[in-house]
């Protein structure tokens, strides 16, 4: 099995793959402050609670933007899975995909990840191709543009709902911390209606407002997927969503590990 995991600022995101299947997946919370040997007991544990046994893992590939989480996996990996090979996508590694940014080095991981997922899914095979955007609900919100020549070309980047929702809450007296949920209606009937009215409803729109600002850059309709936490609750509520890919970024991160074991072989 390849195990692909994305260390994200809120969760770690692990998806295990066999024969090019994603078979499960699990999260757990992004501590800065454990060490491998907790990272590597929790995930342990997690794979024994599945009944799938950690020797069955022989490849890693790595995505991340907490560079001190990337370093204890760094360590975790050749200590607990030493026959493993494993991936860390960054400069230097193969992804199939021309990174076409003023700085390519600055391009987040899971950004890339998200592209690679795309273009080989969706654009690689097309005989009429036409460009690519991933909306990624993370911690952030990212726009992904790819071309219709497979070309990373750039993107865009809001604050993530949960972001929206904590800064409410911490800087205004009255308003209430809620759960992020359909509020079925855009006219709120509380304060907390309200609020998710405004946070589901309203990212909705900005989302088919900056898919139609993209088109008119590309000068073309563009096919458009959304992954990440709220990708279905907020999907539902646009015009502009084609497609929704839950583990997208964890398909790309497998791309990328067989490109580049490929490579090493």
């Amino acid at each position: 099995m390849i195990c692909a995991i994305d260390i994200g600022n809120t969760n770690i995101t692990f998806g295990l793959f066999s024969e090019g299947k994603i078979e499960l997946t699990f999260r757990l919370f992004s501590d800065i402050g454990r060490t491998s040997d907790e990272y590597a007991i929790l995930f342990i544990s997690m794979l024994k609670n599945y009944s799938l046994e950690p020797s069955k893992i022989h490849g890693f590939c790595i995505s991340s933007v907490v560079p001190p989480i990337q370093e204890v996996f760094e360590e975790l990996i050749p200590k607990y899975f030493p026959h493993s090979n494993w991936v860390i996508v960054g400069p230097g590694i193969k992804t199939g995909i021309p990174i076409v940014y003023n700085s390519p080095q600055d391009v987040g991981a899971d950004r890339i990840a998200n592209a690679v997922g795309a273009w080989e899914k969706y654009g690689r095979k097309q005989k009429n191709r036409i460009p690519i955007v991933v909306v990624d609900f993370g911690t952030a919100i990212t726009f992904d543009c790819i071309s219709d020549k497979g070309e990373y070309v750039g993107g865009a980047i809001f604050p993530g709902i949960h972001i929206a929702v904590e800064s409410l809450f911490r800087k205004t007296a009255k308003l209430p911390s809620i759960e992020v949920k359909d509020p079925k209606t855009v006219i709120g009937k509380s304060t907390i209606q309200s609020i998710q009215a405004g946070i589901v409803h309203g990212y909705a729109s900005m989302i088919d407002g900056m898919i139609e600002k993209i088109e008119k850059e590309f000068g073309k309709k563009v096919f458009t997927i959304s992954t990440g936490g709220y990708a279905e609750l907020i999907s539902l509520h646009t015009k502009r969503i084609d497609k929704i890919e839950k583990n997208l970024t964890l398909e790309g991160l497998y791309f990328i590990y067989l490109k580049n074991i490929k490579e090493k072989n």
